[in-house]
């Protein structure tokens, strides 16, 4: 028999959003429901047993015995055998695979448990932990071995800042090369607009070191050997650093040079660690070596990311790419810099598989394209549409932007690479054009309608045939083009700017601005002022 129904309908009754998320989600594939000896429902998950075969109900009992006084957070739902005994108690219960939950809620009629108890499927839901016992589903404990860390640290934690200081001190700890060292750069400009003390810790200062240690033609093992103290000495660095300035944060960004070690000691001075993972996860799976390590982890991507952080029991929170109004935006450009940056449609970026694979169809099928960045000699068909293969500055980013009539937007994928699908995050690009007043082409990425509308905002394809079809539509309609870069810039100077993004990360890690504080006006506000001397979109490109 399935009682999903009948649970569901009594938990939306006090947590209607967890019940309409549960309602979309599928049952975990490997979940396996099966008679105990005694007759009640047991669960495996794989070769894991997660109840008793025996008598789960029992052993839900010894469980629920060893539970603390007072108010609990329990890790792990089970089938619910160990939470009947506590009924009556202030219970937490944080199931970390809301797959698993729906198996178990299809499994078992829990319609008199789910009321007295708060379900949480997202840590960051857990809320303020202190003052309440743990107690760990043994089984589902080794489904999730940082979860218990995860809880013990919460319910350890200082009181948290309400509300925060009103200059905050946040120490930025960057790359030493890379794309996410932009990224710091506009995190420490956003993050000093906003109000806060803030402090660039000068790891990049030793790219020349870095670029040299890899260009010496040394062997992978000799290189290693260089590495390991220079990546020591620049998380020492960054601790030094930390000492003097005293933050009230750490920020990190994608690999920066901060070991386990490194790490230790800055949390050991009392201020919370932040990691801000600006990558895909698929090609970057060092992520699972170091999330952990960090206070909160911050990331660009969704659900199946989501999932492994669960697992890890890692503390984390989706915050997705943006754009930086004072480097991205509409600029004036002479005949020269048209030349040598324009196009009628121009991509920039890295020669990724599916990019090559995609965009030599296209120029086969007559698409007037201009390719800038890294990554895509070894093509003849590209070759003779390759303007510059280098990385290109942010301001010359910005003209790509500016003086192309059309720029094109091609996530890379991990999908099948002869097809424009399969990316499940947006990259920087999607949010950097509009807000240079450009226009764009971009492909139908899983989640984009979060950030701009469709044929509206932002021009969006389907497939190789229709771009070339909207190609030529908007060539034919530039009004068309201006209206939609305009309505795209608006949104993105108004939503989707670092200032957003800083502003979500510091309420995350030490709380709300103090009430009382006044609001910056526009003139104090740089997003709000550029909206109000923002430039008609297009007129770059005329």
């Amino acid at each position: 028999m399935d009682f999903f129904a009948a649970n569901l309908a009594v938990l939306a009754q006090s947590q209607p959003d967890l019940a309409r998320r549960l309602e979309r989600t599928p049952s975990h594939p490997e979940a396996l429901v099966s008679p105990s000896r005694q007759g009640a429902p047991s669960l495996k998950l794989g070769g894991l047993s997660l109840t008793s075969g025996v008598d789960p109900a029992a052993e839900g009992q010894r469980q629920a015995a060893q539970a603390p006084e007072g108010p609990l957070v329990v890790l792990g739902f089970g089938l619910g055998y160990h939470l009947e005994p506590l009924l009556g108690r202030d219970l937490v219960v944080w199931a970390p695979d809301p797959r698993l939950l729906r198996a178990a809620l299809a499994a078992r009629d829990c319609t008199a448990l789910l009321p007295g108890l708060r379900l949480v499927v997202e840590p960051a839901d857990l809320g303020d932990l202190r003052g309440r016992g743990l107690l760990i589903h043994r089984a589902e404990s080794r489904l999730y071995p940082g979860a218990a860390e995860t809880l013990a640290r919460r319910l350890n934690a200082p009181p948290s800042r309400q509300p925060r200081p009103d200059q905050p001190r946040v120490l930025v700890a960057p790359p030493v090369w890379g794309g996410s060292l932009n990224v710091a750069h506009w995190c420490a400009e956003a993050l000093t607009a906003l109000g806060c003390q803030t402090r660039l810790a000068p790891l990049d200062q030793l790219k020349p070191l870095h670029e040299r240690m890899y260009a010496c033609g040394a062997t992978p093992d000799r290189v290693d050997r260089v590495y390991a103290p220079l990546m020591r000495f620049l998380g020492e660095l960054t601790v030094l650093e930390a000492e003097v300035f005293q933050p009230d944060l750490v920020l990190a960004l994608a690999q920066a040079p901060l070991d386990r070690r490194a790490l230790k000691d800055l949390r050991a001075l009392g201020a919370p660690t932040a990691f801000w993972f600006v990558e895909d996860f698929r090609a970057m799976p060092y992520f699972r070596e170091v999330a952990g390590s960090y206070d909160y982890f911050f990331h660009i991507q969704g659900p199946e990311l989501t999932a492994e952080l669960e697992r890890l029991g890692v503390e984390h929170d989706f915050l997705p790419m943006a754009a930086h109004p004072p480097c991205h935006r509409p600029v004036s450009l002479g005949a020269a810099d048209h030349q040598r940056y324009g196009a009628v449609v121009g991509f920039m970026g890295a020669g990724y598989a599916n990019r090559r694979r995609i965009f030599a169809d296209l120029v086969r099928r007559g698409l007037p394209l201009r390719l800038w960045g890294v990554g895509w000699t070894g093509s003849q068909a590209l070759a003779p549409h390759l303007a510059e293969e280098r990385y290109l500055e942010a301001e010359e980013v910005v003209k790509v932007y500016n003086a192309c009539e059309i720029v094109l937007n091609l996530h890379s994928s991990p999908q099948d690479a002869h097809r424009p699908e399969g990316a499940d995050w947006i990259n920087p690009r999607t949010l950097e054009v509009p807000a240079c007043g450009g226009f764009m082409l971009v492909d139908r990425v899983r989640g984009l309608e979060r950030f701009l509308e469709p044929g509206r905002e932002v021009a969006v394809f389907d497939d190789q045939a229709q771009l070339l079809e909207m190609v030529e539509h908007y060539r034919r309609y530039p009004e068309q083009r201006a209206a939609i870069a305009q309505a795209g810039r608006r949104r993105v100077l108004a939503q989707h700017t670092y200032y957003h993004r800083m502003e979500a990360l510091l309420e995350r890690c030490l709380g709300p601005a103090r009430e009382d504080l006044p609001l910056p006006g526009a003139a104090d506000d740089p997003a709000a002022a550029l909206l109000e001397l923002m430039a008609p979109a297009g007129a770059a490109h005329n």
